[in-house]
C-alpha cells in the first residue's frame, strides 16, 4: 500500500439513497488512492480508465446528461444494485420486502438517478476496514484498488463535481 492518506471511489445518487435507506447507512466502496491516477502528475498511474475515479465519474456524467438509455455503465450499475440488494437479502440485512423494492427502484431509475457522486475517503479512520482487490478483480495487474465492504457514512465525504 502506497502512503496517500485519502481513498476516492465513484458512486450513484441511486446507490447512495439505497445504501442509507435500506443498508442502515452503510455503503460499498471500490476505491483508488488517487482521484486521477491519468494525471501526469501522478506517480499511480497504474490504474486504467475502468478503475481511475476520474475516469468513471466523467463517463457516467456524460452518459447521464445525455440521457443515455444503452449507457453501459449505467447498465451496470442497474445490475450491480440488484446484485447487492440480493446479497444483502441473503444475509439477513434486509427483509422480503425491502428487497422487492429496491428490484423495483432499480428496474424503474432513469438516466438522472445515476448521476455520479466522488466518495472522498480517509484512510486513517476506515483502516482495518478496507482489503486490496484480488488481483484477478484489477482493472490492471499492478493497479493499486481497495474495496470497502462496510464504509459508514461518517467516514467519508460526498461531492459532486
Amino acid at each position: 500500500m502506497n502512503n496517500k492518506s485519502i481513498f476516492y471511489s465513484c458512486c450513484t445518487r441511486i446507490s447512495y439513497e439505497i445504501f442509507q435507506r435500506h443498508y442502515g447507512g452503510m455503503h460499498y466502496a471500490w476505491c483508488s488512492p488517487c482521484f486521477d491516477a491519468s494525471s501526469r502528475f501522478s506517480p499511480d498511474n497504474l490504474i486504467p480508465p475502468s478503475s481511475n475515479p476520474k475516469d468513471i465519474y466523467w463517463g457516467l456524467k456524460k452518459d447521464v446528461d445525455a440521457a443515455d438509455l444503452h449507457s453501459a455503465k449505467i447498465r451496470e450499475t442497474r445490475l450491480g444494485i440488484q446484485k447487492g440488494a440480493r446479497l444483502k437479502f441473503n444475509a439477513g440485512i434486509i427483509d422480503d420486502a425491502e428487497y422487492r423494492e429496491i428490484l423495483q427502484i432499480a428496474k424503474h431509475a432513469q438516466a438522472a438517478d445515476f448521476t455520479p457522486v466522488l466518495y472522498v475517503i480517509p484512510v486513517a479512520p476506515v483502516r482495518g476496514m478496507f482489503g486490496l482487490v484480488p488481483l484477478k478483480g484489477r482493472a490492471s495487474l499492478f493497479s493499486e484498488e481497495y474495496i470497502i465492504e462496510n464504509l459508514p457514512r461518517h467516514r467519508f465525504d460526498v461531492i459532486e463535481l
